[in-house]
């Protein structure tokens, strides 16, 4: 007797072993290469075939075991429902068994669902399932079924429609088809991927689809991060060459411009209402049929430039060569009185020496004065009438300008370099020569007479020339920021121990109450604590014994009568809270409501925000420091009578801001839209994203 759920499945599907369908029989002999049926982990086509033009092979191997390993262990189906063949008919028994109804069943229902069109995800959850390979040689189209795999639902399902005489056309990858060119070459395809990959860091999709008609277009699928993280899914889908060259061409030339002056322009990408990428730049849509516009200001505007560098160039260059010209006297200034200072020391030591000092530095020497600074003498070496290239308005233009204008930047921030250098040397210098006259004219002050000039020197002085200063130079202060992919983890840690060591038990459930109810309420006289307003935070992301903390217990535990009275004890313990918690560096946070003169709930990672509405406004908030801030941290949640509390932010990454003093600006606004593909349906999801930035 046949096992209960091969009898049903075959029932399903309607196949008597006895009597085997013409349908579901090869007419010819399997004739396929090995290189023929290269295997492929990323499909780059998919087709809507008809199941009737689908040949049934089976091969005991796996799915991504080799080609030739693949045809050497190959039979028809029709081989496997041969009863003379015990082992392969027991292999095909086999698969009934392992094989559900309902799978097949939500096969049958997937492709009814897409009535001839096309996922907007385009591939679609176990796809990978079909193995279908096409032979261009014959033109015939071949299921390869691995045995040695698990499911095989795909198998039956196909089996079904034929014995049904289907009509129907089922939409499945094609695991051995590369790209037909119909549309743009694979050479192209690639310099488009490697180009989506620079601008968006991810690497694209690239898909060749052919529809219910056998109209061929190209979808490009990828992720980029459209404002701080927050990530979007595109979709782009050209019929036509005519259709994808503008694009393809736009976002090559913006790839090499970027590359070619590295980090001097950077294209902000936008993604339009039906998900294809648009470049901007200052705030103005980039096309291919705008590039020479864009060309053209931009060289305008980048000569301007190296003029107003070459002019600041031409002052810093004329302040350098009086700054060398000074140096240099000072230098000369300062060693005729160390020469003067060390000639004093060394005759000191003797009777002849001093008198032979006494007399050689009594007489007044007519020193020259200084030849005076001109300008003549500080010109540089101009270029005899600039010749001024003439432009012809395009990328290489472009490029070069941007070249000249960078490298004559560099050679002014340079030049300014030098100047603060050198004003700090003649700082020094003429600390040096101040200290070195002084020392001069204390020798000169006992030389009235040889007797005098004697007695002085038979002191055992010490040394009064000094150093100077060695180093002259304003402090700058740094100013700490936060990054949300390199710095949450050790924050989180930081703000939770701050919150531990500084706030009592009651500040702590004050803003757990605050968490509980909703900032908002707690100063309200009336409040419902039978509602937990805690958002979707999982308690049990780590292990430890501590309990999570009950509002009623926190309530019941404030001496006060009546539920008026508790909430204001506290919202006094969150004003003294938010004077012991202040922020301590530059820090953005980002709300969906419109921030106010109040307290308000914000969220450190944007990416956590719900942005599952059609239409959402973000608002990001930079904060500074001094500003109030308490986190929604580990301690807030949990009590730690154990000592086993994890440190860190891990079941919120929410904070309570404290604006009610703050003067905020408005400072940018922006638009975006963020899309969501689907697998089962051909139409995608948009949100629609207002971006407000605010300063305080």
């Amino acid at each position: 007797m046949k096992n209960k759920n091969e009898k049903s499945v075959l029932e399903y599907i309607n196949l008597h072993l006895d009597n085997i369908p013409e349908e579901i029989k090869n007419k010819d002999d399997i004739d396929i290469k090995a290189s023929e049926i290269n295997n492929e982990k990323n499909y780059k086509v998919y087709k809507h075939i008809q199941v009737k033009d689908i040949n049934i092979v089976l091969t005991d191997t796996r799915r991504l075991d080799l080609p030739a390993q693949k045809i050497e262990k190959m039979n028809d189906l029709s081989f496997y429902l041969n009863k003379k063949n015990e082992e392969e008919y027991n292999t095909f028994l086999s698969l009934l068994k392992n094989t559900a109804i309902k799978d097949i069943e939500d096969i049958d229902k997937y492709q009814r669902s897409l009535k001839g069109k096309v996922p907007s995800k385009i591939k679609y959850n176990k796809d990978y399932l079909w193995q279908i390979y096409y032979i261009e040689r014959t033109n015939k189209y071949f299921m390869i079924v691995p045995l040695q795999e698990m499911e095989n639902q795909c198998l039956f399902y196909v089996i079904k429609k034929k014995i049904e005489k289907s009509k129907e056309k089922i939409y499945v990858p094609i695991c051995n088809l590369n790209y037909s060119s119909n549309i743009l070459e694979a050479s192209k395809i690639s310099t488009l991927e490697n180009n989506l990959y620079f601008f968006t860091k991810k690497w694209p999709l690239v898909y060749e689809v052919y529809d219910n008609k056998n109209n061929v277009s190209l979808n490009i699928i990828g992720n980029l991060d459209i404002y701080e993280n927050i990530q979007s899914e595109y979709k782009m889908t050209y019929g036509l060459k005519e259709e994808i060259f503008p694009f393809f061409n736009l976002i090559k030339t913006l790839f090499y411009l970027q590359t070619e002056i590295t980090n001097y322009y950077k294209f902000d990408m936008i993604l339009d209402e039906n998900g294809y990428i648009k470049f901007y730049y200052e705030a103005k849509e980039i096309t291919s049929e705008n590039l020479n516009n864009f060309y053209i200001e931009e060289i305008k505007k980048n000569l301007k430039s190296v003029e107003e560098v070459e002019k600041i160039q031409k002052g810093l260059s004329k302040k350098l060569n009086k700054l060398k010209k000074e140096e240099k006297e000072l230098n000369v200034d300062l060693l005729n009185k160390q020469k003067q200072i060390s000639t004093f020391l060394e005759c000191k030591k003797t009777l002849f020496g001093r008198v032979k000092y006494f007399f050689k530095y009594s007489k007044k020497k007519n020193e020259e004065k200084p030849k005076e600074i001109t300008d003549d003498d500080l010109d540089v070496i101009e270029d005899a009438g600039r010749i001024i290239p003439a432009y012809t308005n395009d990328i290489d233009d472009l490029i070069y300008l941007c070249k000249d204008l960078r490298t004559k930047t560099t050679v002014a921030a340079t030049t300014r370099l030098d100047i603060q250098n050198l004003t700090i040397k003649i700082k020094i210098l003429k600390k040096k020569i101040e200290n070195a006259t002084k020392y001069i004219e204390e020798i000169e002050s006992h030389k009235k007479s040889i007797f005098e000039f004697w007695k002085f020197t038979n002191k055992d002085e010490k040394n009064q020339l000094s150093e100077g200063i060695t180093k002259i130079e304003e402090e700058q202060k740094i100013e700490k920021s936060f990054d949300i992919k390199e710095d949450f983890q050790s924050l989180s840690r930081h703000i939770d121990l701050m919150q531990r060591k500084n706030l009592s038990l009651e500040e702590q459930n004050a803003i757990f109450v605050g968490a509980y109810l909703g900032i908002e309420n707690i100063t309200k006289p009336e409040q419902d604590f039978s509602n937990n307003n805690l958002e979707n935070i999982n308690f049990n992301i780590l292990t430890h014994r501590e309990k999570q903390k009950n509002i009623e217990g926190i309530l019941n535990s404030i001496n006060k009568k009546d539920e008026a009275s508790k909430l204001k004890e506290i919202y006094k313990n969150i004003n003294n809270a938010f004077k012991k918690c202040i922020l301590e560096m530059n820090f953005s946070v980002y709300s969906l409501e419109k921030p106010e003169n109040r307290i308000i709930k914000c969220e450190i990672n944007p990416q956590k925000l719900n942005l599952e509405e059609e239409e959402i406004n973000i608002y990001k908030i930079n904060l500074k420091p001094g500003t109030g801030m308490l986190a929604l941290s580990n301690i807030i949640f949990f009590n730690n009578r154990n000592d086993t509390l994890p440190v860190g932010m891990d079941y919120s990454t929410n904070v309570f801001v404290d604006l009610r003093k703050q003067n905020l600006i408005e400072v940018s606004k922006k638009a975006n839209n963020i899309l969501k593909l689907s697998e089962k349906s051909p139409k995608h999801k948009l949100t629609k994203l207002h971006i407000t930035e605010f300063n305080i």
